[in-house]
């Protein structure tokens, strides 16, 4: 069993995001949208993978990398939005949370059918 972790994921999902948009805030329900993508690109293609999220889980990965993210409530919008620090680049996330990946979770995480929903309105 391959598990995507709540970092894998977040750092992840910001590489194609940031280098297409150059926007640094990101929404919870996108993120986990896109996990839930990956993990069915992984399912169907053989791998026996699944998220491991929970609360607990979040609020470390925010405590950890607190200088890379930050979760903030959208009042507007009623939903969790991930802000990425304004020093930090698409080169610097690749290096700190893809440089680890096996083939096959780098591919589903990089596959373009997947990263459309980060982009979706």
């Amino acid at each position: 069993m391959m598990y995507i972790e709540i970092d894998d994921l977040i750092g992840n999902a910001f590489i194609p995001y940031l280098e297409k948009t150059g926007n640094r805030m990101l929404s919870l329900k996108k993120i986990n949208m896109f996990g839930t993508k990956v993990i069915n690109y992984l399912n169907e293609n053989g791998e026996d993978a699944c998220l491991r999220l929970s609360r607990d889980l979040t609020n470390s990965f925010f405590y950890e990398y607190s200088d890379l993210f930050l979760l903030v409530e959208n009042e507007n919008e009623k939903e969790n939005v991930v802000i990425l620090a304004n020093n930090i680049t698409s080169k610097d996330l690749i290096r700190k949370f893809s440089g680890y990946l096996s083939l096959p979770v780098l591919l589903a995480f990089r596959n373009s059918e997947n990263t459309k929903v980060l982009f979706e309105e």
